[in-house]
């Protein structure tokens, strides 16, 4: 399969286990990072705050409590402020390895392209496939070939 957008080499990217191990690396660091106590103080104080406020919730079904508390709490950007203050996302290492994973992959990509026709150069290639371009976290930018 050649990848001619950015969304096959995402899926290619998720295919190979990068993505749930890059997931479960985020989520551990989360966990285990002081913010978190904050974070969840926050939104237990958003949710008393809905319990409080709003006395006929008590006799709602679970379900329905449920919906209503995750949305008051996504009225409140705390997620995407807990996302932003995560240094693992702004470290160079892992921005390097999220670009390795992605050029293996993309070499992988490339290998088997190369292999079902090895009559193509690579100069014959270049004229008849146009270049997707993907922007990596660190502002490269990653390129496959369209076919």
């Amino acid at each position: 399969m050649s990848t001619t957008s950015p969304k096959q080499l995402v899926d290619e990217f998720k295919k190979s286990g990068e993505f749930d191990r890059l997931r479960r690396e985020l989520l551990s660091q989360f966990q285990h990072n002081d913010r978190i106590t904050a974070f969840k103080s926050r939104i237990e104080d958003i949710a008393r705050q809905r319990l409080a406020s709003d006395s006929k919730l008590i006799h709602m079904p679970h379900d329905a409590v449920h919906r209503e508390l995750m949305g008051e709490i996504d009225r409140y950007p705390i997620v995407e402020r807990a996302v932003a203050e995560a240094p693992l996302l702004s470290e160079a290492d892992f921005v390097a390895n999220i670009r390795t994973s992605i050029e293996r992959i993309l070499g992988e990509i490339k290998g088997r392209e190369n292999s079902g026709s090895a009559d193509l150069t690579k100069e014959d290639a270049s004229k008849a496939a146009p270049v997707a371009k993907l922007a990596l976290p660190n502002g490269d930018i990653a390129e496959t070939r369209r076919h």
